[in-house]
């Protein structure tokens, strides 16, 4: 079994307002993951103010945890299945891009966008996997892992960061 991690716990600074609640939120997200076939999905919502923002189970990030890296050793400490991380800036994702992406990696994986760059913020990581233990970021704990081409879905494992980055013409298609 697969868990999808909606990773929701970010200040979003750069994007100027909280990415969780743009274009459907991490309720999108959700219903997404369940579409997908998955049957447990857990936002970390980053500080404990924050946990009122989502339904579902949530879980506020463990004391002590710096950076995303550290949180990333912590779910695979805890949790005895599989990951699949999701950015809650996922906002063109689809169940079938999800599906795409675990039908295509069994042994774990990062998917490519549609730049053929790796995004490792939406890393399979099955169970047994193993991550780089001396990976200071998240694009060094995953280096080893293979990259996963998902075509024709590339483009829903992109990341939006800034206010310019809305104009991806997918996004403004699939949210008039």
């Amino acid at each position: 079994m697969t868990i999808a991690i909606i990773l929701a716990g970010g200040a979003s600074q750069r994007m100027e307002e909280d990415k969780a609640s743009m274009f459907g939120g991490v309720n999108r997200l959700q219903r997404c993951m369940q579409q997908a076939g998955l049957e447990r999905t857990v936002v970390l919502c980053g500080k404990e103010e924050r946990r009122g923002l989502f339904s579902g189970e949530v879980l506020v990030d463990p004391p002590g945890v710096q950076g995303l890296h550290e949180l990333i050793f912590w779910l695979l400490d805890t949790f005895d299945e599989g990951i699949l991380l999701v950015p809650c800036d996922a906002f063109l994702l689809t169940a079938d891009a999800v599906q795409a992406l675990l039908n295509n990696s069994p042994n774990g994986g990062v998917p490519l966008d549609e730049e053929q760059c790796r995004q490792p913020l939406f890393a399979h990581l099955p169970k047994g996997v193993s991550v780089h233990k001396d990976g200071q970021n998240v694009r060094e704990l995953m280096q080893h892992l293979p990259s996963i081409d998902v075509r024709p879905f590339n483009a829903a494992f992109t990341n939006f960061n800034r206010p310019d980055d809305l104009q991806h013409p997918q996004l403004k298609r699939r949210h008039r």
